[in-house]
């Protein structure tokens, strides 16, 4: 199981989040669930770029001069451990700029990575070609349950390329090679999408319009990247995927290219949304299901309700962008979510997760939270279970087992505490003590009102 150590993390001191296949963080406002969770989705997305298996000077002058090399994977096998650890610090290093803080914001901050039984699997195949121009090109080779990379560098006439590009570009293929199949691809939806799906144009064209206007100053490019520097890196990788919706959504999913077996998930999701998305001419309209005796209706998102707006990168993602044994972090899945949608919504992760992707969310709602406490507890064996399913329209697939649930919240003494998961589901007291406490006073109020 994977786990992130956190220490001097914002609000949080020390704690420990264990990946599930559900795994839920909450807790009130300003305790870092947000920080917390886009941490563990960027650690793993840059997991490869943040391990360093650069070559020996002598290996990439051979490699240059005679046109070919032999890499030995088994010494990488060797030193995962060492290639965990080094990660690790180098993330922890870089928080400022991921998160785009202030300097000192994370000075002390430390994420930790641990994966039990954590192994590189070397039974598979890896070609890849990377040109440069159209006189030279890297060719790397590895055979199934091989344990050699081969390298060859083809050059017509004289190599203008450096040693330390060709360094980079062998390191990454190298990390490619060994680390592509160990982690889950991850994809995050940020609690800012609902902004982006909506002046997504907007942003574009007042990129376009600065560029317009800077034509004839020196590197627009590094001003324009150094004023997008105010938001984290999940939102920039948001904010791509909605620029990139149109070609994107020309893709399928694991989840759409069979059906049959994952219905399901694409009923459910329909219910949530109620319509579907289309993107035309680099915008993105919504398609509102079709009624009876109504005229058809095709809007342009940013005039569609919020709820929409916010359910545009989920759709997109299981329709398009899911990948098997994949990792899906939502912050605040409820986000302008009706009550009757967020346990639909509990259904949707239900789903997804016996599909087969892990599923880490952020959450405020009580709401999703009891609707997945049902999943959990129809796990039990019920006298009625098949009464029930059938009245709440509800499939095997909606059923949890609790050793699939992974649940924390951060307590008022800065730590990152684990919340029990039994039979009956996740014991989320915090939840039940705010509505004792406003059901009391709804009782105070209703019994001293004078008639």
């Amino acid at each position: 199981m994977m786990k992130f150590q956190f220490e001097k993390y914002g609000f949080v001191d020390k704690g420990v989040v264990e990946i599930a296949d559900l795994t839920l963080i909450c807790g009130p406002n300003n305790v870092s669930k947000t920080y917390l969770s886009y941490s563990i989705y960027g650690f793993i997305r840059q997991f490869r770029s943040l391990v360093d298996l650069s070559l020996l000077p002598e290996q990439i002058n051979r490699l240059k001069n005679e046109g070919s090399l032999n890499i030995d994977l088994s010494y990488y096998q060797q030193n995962l451990p060492n290639y965990i650890e080094r990660a690790s610090k180098a993330f922890s290093k870089t928080l400022e700029d991921y998160f785009s803080t202030p300097d000192d914001f994370f000075e002390q901050a430390k994420v930790a990575f641990s994966y039990d039984n954590f192994c590189i699997d070397l039974s598979g195949e890896f070609q890849k070609t990377v040109k440069f121009g159209q006189s030279e090109a890297l060719i790397f080779d590895k055979a199934p349950n091989e344990t050699t990379l081969s390298v060859a560098f083809q050059v017509t006439g004289k190599s203008k390329l450096p040693l330390r590009i060709i360094n980079n570009i062998v390191g990454e293929a190298i990390a490619e090679c060994l680390f592509t199949d160990m982690l889950p691809q991850p994809f995050v939806v940020t609690s800012e999408r609902t902004g982006i799906v909506l002046f997504y144009i907007e942003l574009d064209m007042s990129k376009n319009a600065l560029l317009k206007q800077l034509s004839d100053k020196p590197n627009p490019i590094a001003l324009l990247n150094s004023m997008s520097s105010r938001y984290a890196r999940p939102i920039h990788d948001n904010i791509d995927v909605v620029r990139d919706s149109s070609s994107l959504s020309k893709r399928k999913s694991f989840i759409q290219k069979n059906k049959q077996k994952y219905q399901p998930v694409l009923d459910i999701l329909q219910e949530l949304l109620s319509g579907s998305f289309k993107t035309v001419d680099g915008q993105i309209f919504y398609q509102p299901r079709e009624e009876h005796e109504r005229d058809k209706v095709i809007v342009p998102i940013y005039i569609a309700s919020s709820a929409t707006k916010s359910l545009f990168l989920i759709d997109l993602y299981v329709n398009c962008l899911a990948e098997k044994q994949g990792l899906l972090v939502i912050d605040e899945p409820e986000l302008n979510l009706h009550p009757d949608n967020q346990r639909k919504m509990a259904s949707l992760l239900a789903r997804l997760v016996n599909a087969g992707i892990k599923v880490l969310i952020t959450t405020h709602s009580d709401y999703l939270i009891r609707e997945l406490n049902n999943r959990i507890m129809l796990h039990n064996h019920l006298k009625n279970k098949e009464s029930i399913l059938k009245t709440e329209n509800l499939v095997e697939q909606d059923i949890l087992r609790p050793e699939q649930v992974k649940a924390f919240t951060l307590t008022t003494d800065h730590l990152i505490k684990e919340v029990s998961v039994d039979r009956y589901g996740i014991n989320m007291e915090i939840f039940d003590d705010i509505i004792a406490d406003a059901n009391a006073l709804a009782d105070d109020i209703y019994y001293t009102i004078e008639e």
